[in-house]
């Protein structure tokens, strides 16, 4: 039987994991969607029922599970909620606004006896796939430095009002979490100190830029470049990152080509097929990687075994995006973990 699921929410990520639940997900179906003035929409749209609260849903005994594609501030009350009703619970990211309350749904998801995963789908798209492999494959020696790079115009324009509300935590918290978990994964490593600058060119204080340095356990020195102010169309990807090895470097677009250099060659080792973010949101390229996260959340339910991204790691991404506000705040490296 195929874990069933309900969604809280009914926007832009909703409308993904619909999808993917509809088409993609082997061992995943779709019972119910709550929340959200598209709600009943989207229900009708897939065939499946629209409940009028997230108590009714998660009062149905056909749903096991549900995703939480719901604004980053009720991440905590909705996964106490989902816990105490006995349902296993997937995020989106980021996993919660701070450690308080991602350590609230780690502890209310562990007394219950229930799963909790955290979207970070970076871990699951091909091209990041393919440089994580010729790390393991010592293609580049020995890691030394990574660079990762995020810069477009604007910051989610027209797809998610909520986001531009301060109090979501603003675009490092939401675009950090992805880069700051890609570090650790692509790293085998974790954090150990951040130098950062966080902060905004222009109103309003949504942290749209960022300048942050990494040290990590192994010894590899990483940094993180985003903004969401910039003059053009940026640099050419939203997902950008140059791996630098003893031996050679990689090339990467998360949605796209991943080159490997290496004595005076540049070689395309793979190409992910294109996309159109934003007149295609459907497509099976695009949505390949949800879905393959979603497969790993199933089957880690049905075989009661861990998720391969844990509760655990989306608390480890949002603590990096944390260090790196209290360094930019205080102009000094903070230390990881966090203290206090």
């Amino acid at each position: 039987m195929p874990v069933r699921f309900g969604i809280l929410g009914a926007g832009y990520m909703a409308h993904t994991y619909a999808e993917c639940l509809a088409r993609h997900v082997p061992d995943g179906s779709l019972a119910a969607i709550a929340l959200g003035s598209g709600a009943p929409a989207l229900a009708e749209r897939y065939g499946v029922s629209w409940e009028p609260s997230m108590e009714a849903l998660l009062g149905r005994s056909d749903v096991e599970a549900v995703i939480l594609a719901t604004p980053h501030s009720a991440h905590l009350p909705e996964t106490c909620s989902a816990a105490a009703a006995g349902k296993h619970v997937y995020a989106e990211k980021p996993m919660a606004r701070n450690l308080a309350e991602c350590d609230g749904m780690i502890e209310a998801c562990a007394a219950a006896g229930v799963q909790l995963a955290v979207n970070k789908v970076t871990r699951f798209r091909d091209s990041p796939l393919t440089a994580r492999r010729l790390i393991d494959e010592g293609a580049v020696g020995e890691l030394r430095m990574i660079r990762g790079l995020c810069a477009v115009p604007t910051y989610h324009e027209g797809l998610k009002p909520w986001v531009h509300d301060p109090d979501e935590g603003g675009a490092w918290l939401d675009w950090g979490a992805h880069g700051c978990d890609t570090l650790r994964w692509l790293t085998n490593s974790e954090a150990t100190s951040v130098f950062a600058w966080v902060g905004d060119w222009s109103p309003p204080p949504l942290l749209r830029n960022t300048m942050a340095q990494f040290r990590f356990r192994s010894g590899v020195t990483a940094q993180l470049m985003m903004s969401f102010e910039m003059p053009t169309s940026g640099f050419g990807s939203q997902s950008w990152w140059e791996i630098v090895g003893s031996r050679a470097v990689v090339e990467l677009d998360a949605y796209g080509k991943v080159f490997l250099i290496s004595d005076g060659k540049h070689e395309l080792v793979f190409e992910q097929p294109a996309f159109d973010l934003n007149t295609d949101p459907v497509s099976p390229v695009r949505l390949k990687a949800f879905a393959a996260q979603l497969q790993d959340f199933c089957r880690a339910v049905l075989d009661r075994r861990e998720p391969a991204v844990t509760g655990a790691d989306g608390r480890a991404a949002v603590e990096m995006v944390e260090a790196g506000k209290r360094s930019s705040l205080t102009g000094q490296a903070v230390s990881l973990p966090l203290a206090g």
